[in-house]
């Protein structure tokens, strides 16, 4: 079985159903309060441990409630949580989501990710060539991901990157990576560009992947672009779909597919995480993406 490894965040997920968005001063009343855990890092992990995938969780936690509740949840999942930095005196990372008309708003404090900083991934570089593909986000100082892809990438290793929250990128990190997953409103600010979809993907063909919701996943395939229809399903929540859609990614380029049938498994798995509340909890398993991969 390929390993993979998830370099990210890790938060405790504070959620608010509401039917109305509070505009500036406003107050509104709310249907629905509950946290999960979350982060984009955690939440990748956790489904690729979901679909069958052997993974190790490489990010930061405070010594604090949410701290131990959020990694005794990744080991509750199967993740391997060996190399998780443990601090005193940090508080863990938090995510505010407002979940409202089937869409979702989110404030994140970072709290301990901040501390997946250059000195950590020093102490783990060595231990991260163990591994077949390495996931990461944007929730962690970019400095730090910048250094780590850098050491990475002159080592040969498959790297995917989600970059979200979108910030631009310099073209070098942009070469580094094998792949990288912004959705449609994200692509212009990593790029930094004004060009359509399909004139961005012709710049980084078969690396390139945009994420476009209902309309599917759009990527150059060295000759033209190409789109992979979403399934049809009745959209709860959106809360982790670019997460499932990343780590379902990872592990499908892990286990040799070709890159057309790592976007549709991917996809699938995608669609289907969209149809619970809660980021983690409607990541699928491999038996429901398989069914409807093989139909």
């Amino acid at each position: 079985m390929a390993r993979i490894a998830v370099i990210g965040s890790i938060n405790m997920d504070l959620v608010v159903e509401t039917d109305k968005s509070p505009k500036k001063g406003e107050t509104v009343l709310g249907n629905q309060f509950f946290t999960s855990h979350g982060g984009k890092g955690a939440n990748q992990a956790v489904a690729v441990a979901r679909l069958g995938g052997s993974v190790t969780m490489f990010g930061s936690l405070g010594n604090d409630q949410n701290g131990k509740s959020l990694k005794d949840n990744l080991v509750l999942e199967s993740i391997e949580t060996t190399y998780i930095n443990m601090l005193d005196n940090v508080s863990s990372g938090v995510a505010v989501i407002e979940i409202c008309e089937k869409d979702n708003r989110i404030i994140v404090i970072p709290g301990a990710n901040q501390h997946t900083n250059i000195e950590y991934l020093s102490t783990v570089k060595e231990v991260l060539l163990n591994f077949d593909v390495i996931i990461m986000q944007m929730e962690i100082p970019i400095e730090a991901l910048q250094f780590i892809i850098k050491f990475l990438s002159e080592n040969k290793k498959v790297i995917i990157l989600n970059p979200a929250p979108a910030l631009p990128l310099p073209e070098d990190v942009l070469s580094q990576v094998t792949y990288i997953t912004p959705n449609e409103h994200e692509y212009k600010i990593v790029l930094n560009t004004s060009h359509d979809i399909e004139a961005s993907l012709r710049r980084y063909p078969n690396k390139l992947l945009i994420t476009c919701g209902e309309k599917g996943v759009k990527y150059h395939n060295g000759s033209n672009v190409e789109t992979i229809p979403s399934i049809k399903v009745d959209v709860v929540d959106t809360t982790g779909a670019g997460d499932t859609f990343t780590a379902a990614f990872g592990i499908a380029i892990s286990e040799g597919r070709p890159l057309h049938e790592a976007i549709r498994f991917a996809n699938i798995a995608a669609g289907l995480s969209i149809t619970k509340i809660g980021a983690q909890q409607g990541m699928p398993t491999r038996k429901s993406v398989t069914k409807l991969l093989d139909s």
